[in-house]
């Protein structure tokens, strides 16, 4: 089988870049594979953060030859793949400004034959606005399978995608350092938030929370790129007398700063408002950490009550305050390693590969023909 892979791998610094490269990898167990990807992602003043670029990441052998501002690097790319006669062409979606870019090439893959299946990782941009979503939606419709990470996720790839073959699998594993332990503990309980930091992600929320268990030996860190909100967190941080409690690392930390954050954690605190899925919860597994989330079927898959962690009502910083002073006073977090442990083992490359595979339609394509089209 020869399989092609669109999107943004290393050294492109997001979790879809390392989630794209590590199914490339795993795709492999099948045949053929090769890979491209974007000369240019965003431009810079799309861009807030401060690098969409990691220079110590390891570069993924792929064509970077995209341009997402550029239609003509599209229409090239389409020929080089067909070029190439995959069986199988493996596109994510995740975010509207690269939806008209990925929707024209799998269109234009699709109308010589092609197969493409679409791992979905968002089906709208969150806070984003109808016309934003209406750009992601009509990529999900150029596909001929689908695969989510959460069954609310393929219910609404379902209903924006009727024809398509969708299958859910589990958010796999990333292969994360060993942490060395460097970073001392402060408290009894130490809480993390991590990942990119925007409003619909409840930092606020965690904050008002933690504002609430002052009498508790707690300690949170907050760590990630802010897009927005920093100076109104650490001012609310303020108002509340909690500087001495809760650290802000804003920005992005490399992987072996990660590991260390999440050593020292005893428990993962998402409190986000909407979700359809994250990969900060296998990231905290990988290192046998429990969370604490929001009650949001997002969610649900792989956050089972006192199993994997504990859910509570969205947006209620009353109803997380007490999740984080069970926590606390019971000092159960590490109750639930046996349970992370069993849930681990279902996270793996190969059985999403494998659900990548089996929902491509099976029909097979003659490029003898379709090249000529290309040209």
């Amino acid at each position: 089988m020869k399989i092609a892979v669109i999107g943004p791998v290393p050294p492109f610094r997001s979790g879809i870049a390392r989630h794209t490269a590590a199914l490339t990898d795993a795709l492999r167990a099948y045949g053929e594979v090769n890979a491209y990807s974007f000369a240019r992602q965003y431009p810079r003043f799309l861009f807030p953060g401060e690098n969409d670029k990691d220079a110590s990441a390891r570069i993924v052998d792929a064509d970077f030859c995209i341009d997402t501002i550029n239609p003509l690097t599209w229409h090239r790319a389409i020929k080089k793949i067909i070029a190439d006669q995959p069986d199988m062409v493996v596109i994510p979606a995740w975010t509207f400004f690269v939806a008209p870019c990925l929707r024209y090439i799998a269109g234009g893959l699709r109308n010589r034959g092609a197969n493409v299946v679409s791992i979905v990782h968002n089906a709208a941009d969150h806070e984003a606005s109808a016309w934003k979503n209406w750009l992601l939606k009509k990529q999900i419709k150029a596909a001929d399978g689908i695969v989510t990470h959460t069954t609310a996720l393929a219910k609404a790839c379902e209903r924006i995608n009727k024809n398509a073959n969708i299958s859910v699998s589990p958010h796999p594993l990333f292969d994360y350092p060993a942490a060395t332990g460097s970073l001392p503990r402060r408290s009894k309980l130490e809480l993390l938030m991590f990942g990119l930091m925007r409003p619909y992600k409840g930092a606020d929320i965690l904050v008002d929370a933690l504002a609430r268990c002052k009498q508790h030996d707690i300690h949170l860190s907050i760590v990630g790129e802010f897009w927005s909100g920093e100076q109104e967190l650490r001012a609310l941080i303020k108002s509340h007398h909690l500087d001495d409690r809760i650290e802000i690392i804003p920005r992005y930390v490399a992987d072996q700063d990660a590991a260390e954050f999440f050593h020292r954690a005893d428990v993962v605190v998402l409190p986000y408002t909407e979700v359809t899925g994250s990969g900060v919860v296998p990231v905290a597994f990988h290192y046998g950490k429990p969370v604490i989330t929001s009650d949001l079927e997002g969610f649900h898959d792989l956050v089972q009550e006192n199993v994997t962690g504990w859910r509570v009502a969205p947006g209620d910083p009353d109803a997380l305050a007490s999740a984080i002073k069970a926590r606390a006073e019971q000092n159960d977090a590490n109750d639930l390693r046996a349970g992370i442990a069993d849930m681990c083992r279902s996270l793996s490359w190969p059985a999403f590969a494998k659900s990548v595979v089996g929902v491509a339609p099976s029909h097979n394509v003659n490029y003898n023909s379709l090249a000529l089209q290309a040209g």
